[in-house]
């Protein structure tokens, strides 16, 4: 059920993209250039660096939200027995970065990340498989980038 503020709310937001479209819709050009955009993890954090061009905001900076996800396949292994695992984990950092004059945003974001049970006591594992996961998104542009290492 929808109450009077949140409709009062959506009228207001409705009216706003008639009168003047949406900084989204404004950015339109604005996207996150693949090659310019490199994911690592060291097991303990991820590192993703990344470049939005043909950004036009009125604006000093920018929000983009920067989630990473790992996934790692192990193999362990104690005499005749073989265990096989697979593990993730994600983490999301939502940060304000600047934007250029030449309307780019180049930016680097580190989150703490750490992928728990790849050891097992007792058992030599090693790592088979390493995913790596950014997904990007501009909330001002609508810009969004999905990259996998």
């Amino acid at each position: 059920m929808l109450s009077i503020g949140t409709t009062l709310a959506t009228s207001a937001a409705t009216m706003a993209l008639l009168a003047g479209g949406s900084t989204a819709a404004q950015a339109a050009d604005a996207h996150f250039v693949p090659e310019a955009t490199e994911a690592g993890w060291d097991g303990v954090a991820a590192t993703v660096t990344f470049q939005e061009v043909d950004v036009a905001l009125e604006a000093e900076a920018t929000t983009i939200s920067v989630k990473v996800t790992v996934d790692v396949n192990v193999t362990c292994t104690r005499g005749q027995s073989i265990l096989d695992i697979r593990k993730s984990a994600t983490a999301l950092e939502v940060a304000e970065y600047p934007l250029a004059e030449d309307g780019t945003v180049a930016g680097t974001a580190k989150l703490p990340l750490e992928v728990t049970g790849l050891k097992v006591p007792g058992y030599a594992c090693v790592t088979r498989n390493l995913t790596i996961t950014a997904a990007l998104e501009d909330f001002w542009t609508g810009a969004t980038l999905v990259h996998e290492t």
